[in-house]
């Protein structure tokens, strides 16, 4: 939608964090909505470090999920851990404690 922008919280709030609420689609067998998931935190953090954090504790469930979908959660947990360097403090913290279990 053209009113849709990344760099309103409001706006990232109600759509992107409302779609881990989607189990459906969020836990896809495929991983689609783990990989979506760790796009939009890679990208709204870059914009919103504070929003940017928050998105990444959608993958605080994964020890919950049946095997295979804590395999794909845990492959998005390391990926956003591996990428420390572009990652702001906050999102980096909430990642190293999920990331802790694994």
């Amino acid at each position: 939608h053209p009113d849709f922008t990344l760099k309103n919280p409001n706006r990232v709030r109600s759509l992107i964090s409302v779609f881990r609420m989607n189990l459906p689609g969020f836990h896809h067998i495929s991983g689609s909505g783990y990989e979506f998931m760790l796009n939009m935190v890679t990208e709204v953090d870059k914009i919103n470090p504070q929003v940017g954090s928050g998105l990444a504790l959608c993958f605080s469930s994964w020890a919950k999920m049946d095997a295979a979908r804590q395999e794909l959660m845990k492959k998005q947990i390391l990926a956003l851990k591996a990428k420390e360097s572009e990652l702001s403090k906050d999102t980096f913290e909430v990642v190293g404690r999920l990331s802790k279990g694994i």
